[in-house]
This record gives C-alpha cells, structure tokens and sequence, in this order.
C-alpha cells in the first residue's frame, strides 16, 4: 500500500508541475517583496547606529545664546555633570553673497559697546556658509569623528581650513584653493563710532567627512531661511587652533550619553534624549539644546526609512492576499481533479488525514520552494534599497547583521494560511463518498446571465460573444476571483506608478525614494503577471474537454484560443476598472504614510499606463499559453471523466 500510495503522490507533482511552480513563484514574489523591505529597513537602522556608534555621534548640541559663547560657570556646570563626556567648541553661519555685496550681522550690546561686522569672501561661492572652530587637530577629536579624505599642509602665512566633502549640494575644493576674506568690525558707543579692518587668506588644507553631514543633498542652516523653509547650506569648512574663533570658551557643547545602548533613534533613545535635553534646560537657563532629532542627517535618514517601511506594511497587506486567494484557487482545483484518485484511496482504507498529507506536501514544497527563492530576492531586494539611499547619504558599507525575523512572520504566514487552505478544501472533499467522487462532477446548470436581460444589447451580440459572456458570467466563483486578483494587482501598479510621478516628477521625496518607487512598480507588475499567468493556466486545465470538442468540430486554431482569450481579456478588463478605484484608496494610505502626494496630484500618464501595463501583461499571458491550448490531446481529453 505504501508503494502504491508513494507511486500515486510522484504521479501527481508530474502532473502538476506547472502548477507547483506557479505557486511558488507566487510566494517567491509576495514574501520577496514583504520580506525585502523590512530588511531593507533593518539594513539601513543598523547602518544608522553603526555610524552613531563608529563615529562617536554626539548625543545633544547645547549652544549658547550669547555672542561670547559659554560663560566659566556654564562650562563647570556642563562638566561636573557629563564629566569627559563633553567636549567644546564654536560654530557660525553667514550668507555669502558676493564680493561687493558684504552681509551685515546685528549683534546685541557687549556691555556699551554695539558690534557690527561686515564679511566678504572672495574665490567663494553664493550661499550659507557654516564654519567650525576647534581646538587641536582633526585627528584628536573624541566625538563626531572625522573621516580625512585627502590633507596637505603648505609652508605658508596664510591660514589652514579643511572643507567638507563635495557632494550634490557642496562644491568640491581642490588642496590649495584660496580664499580671500575682508572682515570690517565696527565698535559704537557714546563716544562714537570706530571701525577694524582686517584681510585674511585662506587655503584648503585637507578634505573631510562629518558624521553629522553625512547627507549629500538638501542639508539645511539653523540660522537663515530661504522663504519659509530653512537654506541650505552652500559650503561647510573647519578650523583647527584658529585665533579667529568668534567665542573663546565656545558657543557649542557636544554631549554623548554614557549609557549608548538604545538603537539610536528609536522611541526609547529618543524619549531619554528629550529628557536629557530637559534637563540641559534646567541647568542652563540661556542655552539652546539639539537632539539628533534636529539634526537633517539623522532626521531626514530615519524618516525616510520609517516611510520606506509603512509603503511595504501597506502594499505587503495586498501582495499577501492576492498570494492567498490565488494559492486556494489553485489547491481547490488540484484537488477537484484528484477526486477519482481520493475515491480509490478511501476505498483501498486510507485515513483522511493520510490521503490529504500527500496534497499538503504538494503546497508546502511549493511554499518552501518559493520561500527559499524569496530568501535571495529579498536580500537582493535589501541590498537595492540600501544602495538607493547611497543617493542621499554617505553610508558605511552594506551592514553584516542577519535580518530573518521579519522574513520568517512572513514566511510562517503564507506557509500556515495555504496549508489551513489545503486542509479545508481536502476535508470538504475526503468527505465525500467514494461512489460520489467517482462519478463525473454535476455540471453547473444553465441558466441567464444578468445581460440577457438586456435585450437591446444582447440581441446585438454575435453567437461567439454571447457565449463567451456566457462563461464569464455563469461560473462566479472563477470570474470572482479573477477579477479581484488582477484588481489588486492593477491598484498595486497604480500605487508604484503615484509615488514614482510624485518623487520624480512633483519633486518631493528623494532619489532614495524614487528607487524605492521603481522596486514596487516591477515587484507589482511581476506579480500582476504571476497572476494572472496562473488563473489563466487554470481556466484552460478545467476546460480541456470543451476545447477538445470544440477542436473534434473542426475550429481552427485561432477560434479555439480566442474562445477562451476572450474570456481572460473581458475578465481583466472588468479586474483591471475596479482596480483603478481600489488604487486610489491605496494610494490614499500610501500618501498618508509618506506624508506628502495627493490623489488629484497623479499625473494623467499613471492612470493611463496602469490599465495599459495590466492588458500588456495578460497579452504576454495569452500568447505564452497559445502553444498549451493548441497542443491538447483531443483523445485522452474526451475520454478522461471530469
């Protein structure tokens, strides 16, 4: 019996094989794609702390509200608290305009004397421009570690400055390069009014990275505003043991936490930062405090990985369920045309349980199949949404950490619903009598459709599309879910095709973004065509016998592929115009996690290309099963009981 039984199970993965890999490349796209995107974000957290961590990212930015920095006793306060865990130093914006055109700053009393100070820089761009002064050399810092690209020091009077890297947004600076600088300060007081000139030349010495401006497009000022929006920033230079440095004692302080063990900007860590900024307050009374939270690297990085990570929670709900109802549909119709085989096998004294173990294997070798093919897509998946966001960010390498948590929840989820699938089908089944099972399935009696109503359009109808309106109508559990597969996969179109139009095309988002937009439009056009590859496929396995009498009346070729291709394109036409409104509803929650875009904001090209995407998959469908249609064997199709 066993020999038997085992013969039966290789018997039916043959038959099946088409089948068997239609199912796991449904799993393969759908767990690919969910699982992929929450190690992308794993990816792209852990390279977050392991740049907090490497680069010794200072926790809090306490700066002084005075012109003249720290006052003896801020400084002692700061210590005795933080101890060697702060570090001091001074920092200041200003707008470069041109050589002619000098910025004035408004400075508020030092005691009865009123300060001005008028700026220009020549050999520099427009813009703002941010300069660092610190004590020692760029090699001794202990916090906010830089990373020396390239440094020479020339024998010269004029005065070192290293800049930040050339990015997007920064201009690249050859070693070398001058600048000449012209600083009026003008004293008034009761007395009158005095005025200082001094020039000063300045060289590029050396080439650096800071880890708090690791993004290369859009970092901003604190200080000036470009219209309601904060400038961004034109160059960023560092001096290092500079008697040019505006506040003596420092105008900023940089805070690391002693405890460093919370991932950094999660809600824990960033709870404990607001606390510990609270508490700067307190102790401070004329200080302002940042958080990492403030600063555009972290803040801007993190939240674009927290709406890379709500896109897929939204669209995974839909990938799964469209895997799921096309999952069932394929096991229902796997085991409705084994009933003569589940009749032999209760006959000859199988349990149910041991009849139905062979279908369960059947569906959990595809899902394992399509589970270890998901495994690489989705770390393939990962590695092209971390590299996207290399658009953004100068980031570490790709992170070595194991990510499989998200993937396994997926994975056992899919596993899980299309076993219960299994089970419950093959129950329904098993319990049947084996004489019931044996005997050809009752026909589904004939009867109107909803459109033979209409006599004004049914009589205009010919016979070849009245029959076929026919079959799409008459068997509504298929045309169901036909319909409602190939809508959720047009809505998925349209969702990636609206986040695409709104990153690239109304200019909000970023590359990252828009990478991360191009990765769910195919992921949804693979899966658009998965399904309806697969429904496809089973439409023509249930009706071999009708095709093969059809072809025994002597239909060419071409009338019997369209008598079951015209079926498939009305269905996804009716599928492909409920999806347009069902994508709207997605996009509507896609738009609402990311935060911007607006449903009238698509452009017309993403409502058109959808529909046109959809029908071009199910053309690709039609014309690689023509050959399945053409090559079926009228014989054994008229002879075999359905």
């Amino acid at each position: 019996m066993v020999k038997t039984y085992l013969k039966t199970m290789r018997r039916m993965f043959r038959r099946h094989l088409t089948r068997l890999v239609s199912v796991a490349l449904m799993v393969l796209v759908s767990i690919g794609f969910a699982a992929g995107i929450g190690m992308a974000t794993d990816k792209l957290n852990y390279a977050l702390d392991d740049v907090y961590h490497t680069r010794n990212v200072s926790d809090l930015i306490v700066k002084s509200v005075r012109p003249s920095g720290f006052t003896e006793d801020e400084i002692a306060k700061l210590q005795e608290r933080y101890q060697t865990n702060v570090v001091f130093g001074t920092s200041l914006e200003f707008e470069n305009r041109a050589i002619s055109s000098a910025q004035t700053v408004e400075l508020p009393l030092v005691g009865s004397v009123e300060v001005q100070t008028d700026t220009a820089f020549e050999g520099m761009g427009d813009g703002v421009v941010k300069a660092y002064f610190f004590e020692g050399e760029p090699e001794t810092r202990t916090q906010n570690l830089f990373h020396i690209i390239d440094e020479r020091r020339e024998e010269t009077e004029d005065i070192p400055v290293y800049a930040e890297r050339s990015t997007y947004q920064l201009p690249e600076y050859a070693l070398g390069t001058r600048f000449h600088a012209t600083v009026t300060t003008t004293y008034r007081t009761a007395a009158g009014e005095r005025a200082q000139t001094s020039e000063y030349t300045f060289y590029v010495a050396g080439i650096l990275e800071n880890p708090l401006h690791l993004a290369v497009r859009d970092d901003v000022s604190l200080q000036f505003e470009d219209g309601d929006d904060p400038a961004e920033l034109e160059s960023i230079f560092y001096l290092f043991d500079s008697e040019l440095s505006p506040a003596p004692n420092g105008n900023d302080a940089y805070i690391t936490f002693s405890d460093r063990s919370r991932f950094v900007m999660s809600g824990a860590y960033k709870t404990y930062a607001e606390a510990e900024a609270e508490s700067v307050k307190t102790l401070l009374e004329e200080a302002e405090t940042l958080t990492l939270s403030e600063n555009f690297t972290f803040s801007s990085f993190h939240e674009y990985g927290v709406k890379v990570e709500g896109i897929g929670y939204v669209i995974m709900v839909v990938f799964l369920l469209v895997t799921l109802l096309v999952v069932l549909s394929t096991m229902t119709r796997l085991l409705d045309e084994e009933r003569a085989q589940i009749a032999c096998l209760t006959t000859l004294g199988y349990s149910p349980l041991m009849i139905l173990s062979k279908y369960l294997l059947f569906a959990l070798t595809a899902t394992v199949i399509g589970g270890v093919g998901a495994y690489f897509a989705a770390m393939g998946l990962a590695y092209v949404v971390y590299i996207n966001f290399n658009w953004n960010y100068s980031l570490p390498p790709y992170p070595a950490e194991i990510s499989v948590v998200f993937f396994l929840i997926v994975s056992a989820a899919i596993l899980l619903a299309t076993l219960a699938a299994t089970l419950i089908a093959g129950l329904h089944m098993t319990k049947k009598a084996p004489a019931e099972l044996l005997r050809p399935k009752s026909p589904k009696p004939g009867k109107k459709v909803i459109l033979e109503h209409i006599p004004l359009l049914w009589n205009r109808l010919s016979f070849k599309y009245k029959s076929t309106l026919r079959n799409v109508l008459r068997f509504k559990t298929r045309f169901t879910m036909t319909v409602v597969a190939v809508m959720a996969s047009t809505a998925l179109v349209l969702a990636g095709l609206a986040v695409l139009d709104c990153c690239l095309f109304q200019d909000v988002g970023t590359a990252a973004m828009i990478g991360v937009a191009v990765i769910v439009l195919l992921f949804a056009a693979m899966l658009n065509a998965v399904v309806i590859y697969t429904l496809t496929n089973i439409n023509i396995s249930e009706r071999e016998r009708e095709l093969a009498t059809l072809m025994v009346l002597g239909y060419y070729d071409g009338e019997v592929t369209g008598y079951i291709f015209r079926e498939v394109y009305i269905t996804s036409a009716i599928g492909i115009a409920f999806g347009l409104p069902f994508g709207c509803l997605l996009c509507l929650f896609i738009f609402r996690v990311m935060g911007f875009g607006s449903i009238p904001g698509i452009g017309w090209y993403a409502w058109i290309a959808a529909p046109l995407l959809s029908l071009f998959f199910t053309f690709l469908v039609t014309i690689m099963l023509r050959r399945k249609i053409t090559r079926i064997r009228m014989n054994e199709s008229l002879k075999a009981i359905e």
